[in-house]
Order: C-alpha cells, then sequence, then structure tokens
C-alpha cells in the first residue's frame, strides 16, 4: 500500500500530465487552456475556434463572448503559457552556474510533458508570423528570456557590450537547441541536451573577466 509521500507523487504526476483544457471554473482559463492542447495535439493548422470549443467543452458564443476573434483567444494563451513559466523558474540574482543551468534546464524538452509545452511554443513561433500583435507577445517573451540571461552575465563583469553580445549569441543557440531536441528526440536524449545546455553556460563562465569571483 502507497504511503503519504507516494501518494503525493502520484498527485504531482497526474497533475503535470492532466490535459490542460480539463474542466475548469473559469472559461478563459479553460479556453487559452483549450488552444494549447491543440496546438499541441493537432497543429497549427487545425487551431480553429470550432477546435477549441470542441476541446473546452464550451461553445463557440462563449468563446466569442471573451475573445472577438482568434488572434486575441491565442495572444491570451500565449500570455497565460508564458505567465505561468514565469512563476515556476526562478533565475538567479548573481552568477551562480548551477542556478543558471537549472533555470535553462526548466525549458529543455527533457521528459513527456515539457517535450508537450515546447510543441506549443513552436506553434507560437509560427503563428507569430502572420500576426503582428503575436509578434509583440513574442518580443515580450526575447526580451524577458535575453534580460535574465544578461543580468548574469553582467554579474561576471562582461563590459556592456560585450555582455549584450554573450546573452544575444547565448539566446540564439538555446533557441537552436530546443528546436533540434524536439525535432530530434532520439539524437538529442535528455543527457545531451544537458550537456550542450552546460557547455554554452560554461563557455560564458569560461570567457568571465572575474574568474576568481564565479562558480
Amino acid at each position: 500500500m502507497a504511503g503519504p509521500a507516494a501518494a503525493g507523487r502520484n498527485t504531482r504526476r497526474n497533475e503535470a500530465t492532466r490535459p490542460m483544457s480539463e474542466p475548469r471554473q473559469n472559461p478563459i482559463e479553460r479556453i487559452t487552456d483549450a488552444v494549447c492542447d491543440v496546438l499541441a495535439e493537432q497543429g497549427v493548422t487545425a487551431l480553429s475556434m470550432r477546435n477549441v470549443a470542441a476541446r473546452a467543452d464550451a461553445t463557440i458564443g462563449l468563446i466569442t463572448h471573451h475573445f472577438p476573434n482568434r488572434a486575441a483567444m491565442v495572444k491570451a494563451a500565449v500570455r497565460a503559457s508564458w505567465l505561468r513559466d514565469q512563476a515556476v523558474v526562478v533565475w538567479p540574482e548573481t552568477a551562480d552556474r548551477a542556478a543558471v543551468l537549472r533555470a535553462v534546464k526548466f525549458f529543455l524538452p527533457l521528459d513527456a510533458v515539457r517535450r508537450r509545452q515546447l510543441s506549443v511554443w513552436i506553434g507560437y513561433w509560427a503563428l507569430t508570423q502572420h500576426d503582428a500583435g503575436l509578434h509583440e507577445i513574442h518580443d515580450e517573451v526575447y526580451a524577458a528570456l535575453r534580460g535574465h540571461h544578461l543580468h548574469w552575465i553582467r554579474a561576471l563583469g562582461f563590459p556592456p557590450e560585450e555582455a549584450e553580445r554573450l546573452a544575444d549569441r547565448l539566446c540564439v543557440s538555446l533557441d537552436g537547441l530546443l528546436l533540434y531536441a524536439l525535432l530530434y528526440p532520439g539524437h538529442w536524449t535528455p543527457e545531451r541536451q544537458l550537456e550542450a545546455a552546460r557547455g554554452m553556460i560554461d563557455d560564458v563562465f569560461a570567457r568571465a573577466p572575474r574568474q576568481g569571483q564565479v562558480g
């Protein structure tokens, strides 16, 4: 018989793998979570109000009551997803190598849950090419992530321009890792993903002017 600790683990596991659009009291959450479910399971081409309504167990009328069109619905889902991630990830306030890796690790598709979430973000990225409003939100997300990296890179003592360049390069490199890890999971195993991410971070630390003050 499973004890309390095992029961707690099972509860957390069930919560992590629960489809986002299971009935909730808040209809906006049901709708935005259903957007994520459709993107993850059926792709961008299936993202219609009809499919989202079916997944959210809602009527199209309920959706249009809250969102006038598909673009508004997707924008709300993008923002909700980002706020959820922001609430979970802990970014370091100092140049702490292990803490930086822990923050980056959160975004890597190391398991089925993170692969699903990343596939949703890939869908968002595709949609931004045709929607200026979505592109604005994507820019906000990129600026926030870049800002977090810039913060710890500056703490290493790099001159401002060099820190900016390194933050840009790291963001581009990590985005490439995320994309290839999602497309080629057989090659990009969790171990290889972590090794690659660690190497990118180590490369920045190795260049640090304050070698004696970093961990």
